[in-house]
């Protein structure tokens, strides 16, 4: 299965419907002036869905202050709107989009789904942490997804992402 690895987490995608925005020009137009991008995303042809996945490595991360923690939200949300921008700029045929579209597998329309998960690596002693990066990225995000309609977007710690993740899509 087409697939890559990144910060100790493997991504296996079933079919080729999978793309980095980091491959695609019109982004990479765009990324010197701190515009961000989620690291993958996969389309579900099936269920016309959007999976756009972040990897994380925070295993030599120090997590334990609430400022760490707000930081990495933070980035996160950066990472997440951004990259959703790029997605509204294709459904909507504005005029940089012809940038973009040879990247994406299907052009997202009114019924198109997307879901934000970002996926870390990290020891166990960590989990803790990650779960309060959850929870500050779920309340940042919250409005983003309310205006959109999106209902799935969450921080999961790697073993949890393999139990939640569809098609094995997570080593």
């Amino acid at each position: 299965m087409p697939g890559f690895t990144e910060s100790s987490i493997t991504l296996d995608f079933p079919d080729s419907n999978f793309f980095r925005f980091s491959n695609c020009s019109g982004y990479t137009a765009l990324s010197g002036n701190n515009f961000k991008e989620m690291d993958a995303c996969w389309y579900d042809t099936t269920c016309n869905l959007y999976w756009l996945i972040e990897l994380k490595d925070f295993t030599s991360a120090a997590l334990n202050t609430r400022q760490n923690v707000e930081d990495r939200a933070w980035n996160l949300i950066k990472k997440a709107v951004d990259s959703l921008c790029m997605f509204l700029s294709s459904k909507h045929a504005y005029p940089y989009d012809i940038n973009l579209n040879p990247c994406l597998p299907a052009t997202p329309d009114s019924t198109t789904e997307f879901k934000f998960i970002t996926i870390v690596h990290c020891s166990s002693s960590q989990a803790a942490d990650v779960q309060l990066i959850h929870n500050s990225f779920r309340r940042k995000f919250k409005p983003y997804a309310d205006l959109f309609g999106i209902t799935h977007y969450a921080v999961l710690e790697h073993s949890a992402a393999i139990r939640v993740l569809p098609n094995n899509m997570i080593q």
